[in-house]
């Protein structure tokens, strides 16, 4: 059993001795799911360093992973980043497996998705490029005390940090603040601190901020010429019952 850190050096690490060992590597901690493989002895790749592994790996598999340490090594990391904030229950397989790829076949198998592992690992670590650069449009703040921005947006993936950072630039010196499902994530002073959703909740409730919008909405549209499809692509559906304009497309779509 190779047991590594949910960070992109130690799963790749983690990878190349699964390669060496002919075992199942896993995340700290979640070693039941390893069912009866689970009893193995464990080695642990937060334990070893990059190049002596790229080293071992080539004299004992005949694997060249030298370009580990160079930029489709990097290339890799930041895939793996991107998989490890997509919420999903076979995230862990998916990001082992396509490493596993890019190991056996190369960089440019896994960097280019030529495989269904290797592809699965590409489109999810996109979801999370994609997530951010909507949140950056569909987000709006409202004004809370102690110069504060306020907003409670509608996220599938563990994206709210790197959104937080990209709006720290558009808002210079001032409190951001995401209310999530069961804690608030608080922006300030270049740092980021959590703190209980409860305590926030008035600041985004209901109120004439989201009336403002719907009223906005509601005259921009104009009758002869719906088009829901469209609309569709700018807006996806799943967020319609979060931002204002998505509830006036529903109505207009019902």
């Amino acid at each position: 059993m190779i047991l590594c850190s949910p960070k992109p050096v130690s799963i790749i690490k983690a990878v190349m001795l699964s390669q060496i060992h002919q075992q199942l590597p896993c995340f700290h901690g979640e070693e039941h799911q390893l069912g009866l493989f689970m009893n193995n002895p464990a080695l642990d790749a937060d334990q070893y360093s990059t190049a002596p592994l790229i080293r071992e790996l080539a004299d004992e598999c005949g694997l060249d992973a030298s370009w580990l340490l160079q930029a489709p090594g990097q290339a890799l990391g930041r895939l793996v980043a991107g998989n490890l904030r997509y919420e999903a229950p076979d995230k862990a397989v998916v990001i082992f497996a396509a490493v596993e790829q890019a190991l056996k076949y190369g960089h440019a198998y896994c960097l280019c998705g030529a495989g269904n592992a290797s592809r699965l690992f590409n489109d999810r670590s996109r979801a999370i490029s994609k997530e951010v650069h909507r949140m950056l449009g569909f987000i709006r703040f409202q004004p809370a005390p102690g110069d504060s921005l306020i907003a409670s947006p509608k996220l599938f993936h563990n994206t709210a940090d790197l959104i937080l950072r990209q709006f720290a630039l558009r808002y210079p010196n001032t409190r951001l603040i995401f209310v999530l499902t069961d804690e608030a994530l608080i922006w300030e002073n270049n740092q980021l601190s959590r703190l209980p959703a409860n305590k926030f909740l008035p600041y985004v409730s209901e109120d004439g901020f989201h009336q403002a919008w719907d009223t906005y909405y509601q005259s921009q549209y104009i009758a002869t010429r719906k088009n829901i499809k469209l609309a569709s692509k700018v807006i996806p559906r799943k967020y319609w019952s979060w931002l204002q304009e998505g509830k006036v497309l529903a109505s207009f779509d019902s």
